[in-house]
């Protein structure tokens, strides 16, 4: 009978450009996986040095992990260097992204390495994780689980040209051919990648994203009862851009305030994170809303521990994949056993977890509906009604232990695989 390798004597392989302390949510999701993981497995983390940009550094993100060996190709002068390779004048060379560069540094990432691995686990995005992921396979011959936080070719949040997205699938479909597994966050995605691969449906699994560890959470504590107002707090973390913005909440609000309701004055949404500058403006320009800019993550879990209502914007559009994304602020908002109001297409994922008792959802271009949910909710809140009662997060499918025991068991089983393998020969 075949015996599990002990996890003290797995050494895994983390390749992982977006990591604590950066910033973003694929750092975020990196730093809980490092910290469920048994402290008894040995990790050599792959990162990129920190640049100043929407993933700037914080260190309320730090994790600490003792025995971690961190290995950071970085460019010549790299500040400098990067900024120039990822401007947008030379967007043609951004694929498939502006990290292009890192597989250049797989020989220099093996020569930097001092123990070899069991098993290798890249994390993307950014996309050129994997590529660099699929050299370090290549060179070291070990086995390699390619980890998708989003769907990468065809993704309807890639803008590419013609030329662009040819080469983009092409890249795909060859670190699809190499790995072991590949990871997707949702069940809809991992069923457009089995029909996309026919022949690896077996090696295409789900890992959702993870909600943040509790035991290690370092949000402030709570409001008490007599620090709270009358006025409802909504609450948005998180970037804005291109097609994902607050067009559908900021005309629900003016409807709100054109009524001239008394719920109107009771309603303050609050907007915390990174965001395009007309996505900003639009936001100054409309009533009961306050924007923060960017905040810790520290900060950031502050305001979402003591929002009344959590806020998700997604966008509309016919591409199949739009309804499989979950985004990884609606975990931390259930983190908190917190209500989320949700402006998703029907039949998201997001809908689908409003519809169940996490909060209410209506679709993108629906500002009547919202506004009319929007009043209710203030006036409730104004009343003093029974709070929300959402799921015990404890028992979320989304929870760090859970998702990391799951990952840690298919890197286990690989590692095994390559054991008995050359054991064999």
């Amino acid at each position: 009978m075949k015996r599990d390798m002990p996890l003290s004597q797995m050494h895994l392989l983390l390749v992982a450009p977006s990591a604590p302390p950066k910033n973003s949510p694929e750092a975020m999701q990196v730093g809980r996986f490092l910290s469920a993981l048994d402290p008894a497995v040995r990790v050599t983390l792959v990162t990129t040095p920190i640049v100043r940009g929407w993933q700037w550094e914080d260190s309320t993100l730090a994790v600490e992990r003792p025995g971690l060996k961190v290995i950071t190709p970085s460019l010549p002068v790299h500040r400098l260097t990067q900024r120039v390779l990822g401007n947008h004048r030379l967007a043609s060379l951004h694929v498939p992204d502006a990290d292009f560069w890192l597989p250049w540094f797989a020989d220099q990432v093996v020569s930097r390495i001092t123990d070899m691995p069991d098993v290798i686990y890249s994390r993307s995005a950014p996309f050129s994780a994997a590529l660099l992921a699929q050299r370090l396979k290549r060179s070291l011959r070990r086995p390699w689980l390619m980890h998708l936080s989003d769907p990468w070719s065809g993704s309807p949040y890639r803008v590419l040209s013609a030329r662009q997205a040819a080469v983009d699938r092409a890249l795909e479909a060859g670190c699809v051919a190499d790995a072991d597994f590949v990871a997707l966050t949702t069940e809809g995605q991992a069923a457009f990648y089995r029909d996309r691969y026919a022949d690896r449906t077996k090696d295409i699994i789900v890992t959702p994203n993870m909600m943040p560890v509790f035991a290690r959470n370092s949000a402030l504590p709570p409001l008490s009862p007599k620090q709270k107002s009358k006025t409802l707090r909504i609450v948005y973390t998180g970037a804005m851009y291109g097609a994902r913005e607050p067009s559908t909440l900021l005309d629900a609000l003016r409807l709100v305030h054109a009524n001239k309701s008394d719920e109107a004055k009771q309603i303050n949404v609050d907007f915390y994170g990174n965001m395009a500058p007309g996505i900003a403006a639009a936001i100054d320009a409309t009533p009961s809303c306050t924007r923060h800019g960017t905040v810790s993550f520290r900060d950031a879990s502050h305001a979402q521990q003591n929002a009344d209502v959590l806020l998700t914007i997604e966008p509309a559009g016919s591409h199949p994949l739009l309804l499989h994304f979950m985004p990884s602020k609606n975990l931390d908002y259930m983190s908190f056993r917190k209500p989320i109001l949700a402006i998703t297409p029907h039949g998201s994922e997001t809908s689908r977890l409003c519809s169940v008792g996490q909060g209410w959802a209506v679709t993108p271009g629906d500002a009547v509906g919202l506004a009319q949910i929007l009043a209710e909710l203030a006036r409730k809140h104004a009343e003093d009604l029974p709070p929300f009662v959402a799921p015990d997060p404890k028992l979320s499918p989304y929870r760090a232990d859970a998702v990391t025991a799951s990952v840690t068991q298919t890197l286990r089983s690989l590692s095994q695989t390559q054991a008995t393998t050359e054991n064999s020969l």
